[in-house]
Order: structure tokens, then C-alpha cells, then sequence
């Protein structure tokens, strides 16, 4: 009867774990919204964020809700998806954003979707190691073999910067 009860608590325990995070990071419109410093998160890497988009150009853009400039961009940002859409092409929101509610209202209120992180101490730290990020908005552009291809890429707003994505597909 024990073993019973504790694969019934183990399978509840995996049932409600997996519903959380799930909630949590699901794609429900808005996109897929991770806080990289929630406890499950805080030891991934900026590397790991980045293998899980390998095989596909990757746009990052390193933002914060606060960032006026940032959010001029994200108009010009959606109309980019569109003409992107259905293609292997990701478009990847990294905000240094240090209050959680700000950033998520930030994403909502701007419509940002796409893969949506709100870094941790450590990825922060990695990311400018790699990029000196000294200002924002920032964009970098990355090839389907997670090469860096400019790690000063054109902002959204800038046409020019549709034909080098396409240039990477």
C-alpha cells in the first residue's frame, strides 16, 4: 500500500511541477516568457539559451522596459516576424530588465512576441563578456551554425537588415 501512495504523490508531485512551469513559460500569445533568475533557471547559461536555437538565424535584441529607444523598435520588430514568419529564423528578447512585473507588463503592453528572457546575474554577465553591451537597444545576428555573424546588427527599423537575415537562411 506505501509504494502505491508514494507513485500516486510522485505522479501528482510531476503532474503539478510540469502545469507551473509550464504556465510560466508557455507561449500564450505573447510568447514564450522565461525569467532566467527564478531558482529553476538561475544556473542556465547564455550559451545554453543559445543551443536551443541551433539550426536557425537567430536575432537577439538586448532591451529593458524603461529603455525608450528599446521600445521605439518593437514596432518595427513585429513587422520583421511577419515577414519572417514560418521561416527558420528566431527572434530573441533579452531584457536586463532588474523588476520582474516591469518586464512582463513591458512585453504584454508592447506585444512583444518571440522567445522572451529576463536575465539572470549570470547570463548578463556572459552576454557582455561576449558583446560588451554598453548601451541598448543592441541587436546581434547569429547563423544557423550559432556563428556570430554581427554582433552589432541593424536595429529593426532599418530595412537593410531584412536582407541580411534572408542572407543567412
Amino acid at each position: 500500500m506505501t509504494k502505491y501512495i508514494k507513485s500516486i504523490l510522485l505522479a501528482s508531485f510531476i503532474l503539478v511541477t510540469t502545469s507551473i512551469i509550464a504556465q510560466n513559460n508557455s507561449d500564450d500569445g505573447n510568447g514564450v516568457m522565461i525569467n532566467l533568475q527564478d531558482p529553476e533557471y538561475v544556473e542556465m547559461s547564455f550559451q545554453e539559451i543559445l543551443d536551443q536555437y541551433k539550426g536557425k538565424v537567430v536575432y537577439i535584441d538586448f532591451w529593458a522596459s524603461w529603455c525608450g529607444p528599446c521600445k521605439k523598435q518593437m514596432p518595427y520588430s513585429s513587422k520583421i516576424k511577419q515577414e519572417f514568419k514560418g521561416k527558420e529564423v528566431v527572434f530573441l528578447y533579452i531584457s536586463s530588465d532588474r523588476n520582474e512585473k516591469a518586464w512582463r507588463n513591458a512585453v504584454t503592453a508592447l506585444d512583444i512576441k518571440g522567445e522572451n528572457y529576463r536575465a539572470s546575474a549570470k547570463v548578463w554577465n556572459e552576454y557582455n563578456d561576449l558583446f560588451d553591451v554598453k548601451y541598448i537597444p543592441r541587436y546581434v545576428l547569429i547563423d544557423k551554425n550559432g556563428q556570430v555573424v554581427n554582433d552589432n546588427a541593424k536595429r529593426p527599423s532599418d530595412p537593410a537588415i531584412i536582407t541580411d537575415i534572408e542572407s543567412l537562411l
